[in-house]
């Protein structure tokens, strides 16, 4: 499993490309902010990223996506270093993170 406190690079170690994203905890990735530039796609794509990873990993929701695979697709494009790249695959993950999802904020089947 992941925690808060875990390093983003630990999940997705093309993030420490960019400084001070890898060394913030998963919780920090799930409020990083947006702006233009390369670096803030990079924000923008870890914040999808995270909660799409937590996603697949709980085993009560049926993500589209495996851990394994969103973790090399993050690491490409963060490593593409091209912010296109990144929001395209932010896009695809939002949409798969609002597909909905059998349990509440607490973690209780609804």
């Amino acid at each position: 499993g992941y925690n808060p406190n875990q390093r983003i690079a630990t999940a997705f170690a093309a993030a420490a490309l960019y400084p001070g994203l890898g060394t913030a905890t998963m919780l920090q990735g799930l409020n990083f902010g947006g702006g233009s530039g390369v670096e803030s796609g990079a924000k923008i794509l870890l914040r999808a990223a995270v909660a799409a990873l937590l996603n697949a990993a709980h085993p009560d929701v049926h993500y589209p996506r495996t851990a394994a695979t969103i973790q090399a697709e993050v690491n490409a494009a963060l490593a593409s270093r091209n912010r296109g790249t990144m929001l395209a695959l932010k896009d695809a993950l939002d949409r798969d993170n609002n597909l909905g999802c059998p349990i509440d904020a607490h973690g209780r089947r609804k």
